[in-house]
């Protein structure tokens, strides 16, 4: 996991803000995916990515809602199947 810091002021109370960033291996891990799979899914626009030279590299935020989607495509996929009662 990348940190990275962002430099924010805030009038109040100063203090740098970070961002936290996954690379497509640290996704890759813990999806037990390949990493041209989440390539696939951020050149397809279902993973939102930033492309830093030659690293993609995913936001917290974003890769939350990637899960969120995904997730809940897989329960309407169980809801859809039909049972075979003999």
């Amino acid at each position: 996991m990348l940190i990275l810091y962002k430099s924010g002021f805030n009038y109040k109370n100063w203090k740098p803000q970070m961002k936290e960033f996954f690379s497509v291996q640290d996704i890759a891990k813990l999806l037990k995916l390949s990493k041209s799979s989440v390539i696939y899914y951020i050149k397809s626009s279902q993973l939102r990515a930033f492309q830093v030279g030659k690293v993609y590299v995913v936001s917290k935020e974003d890769f939350g809602e990637f899960l969120k989607k995904h997730k809940a495509k897989k329960k309407r996929k169980k809801e859809n199947q039909t049972t075979l009662e003999f």
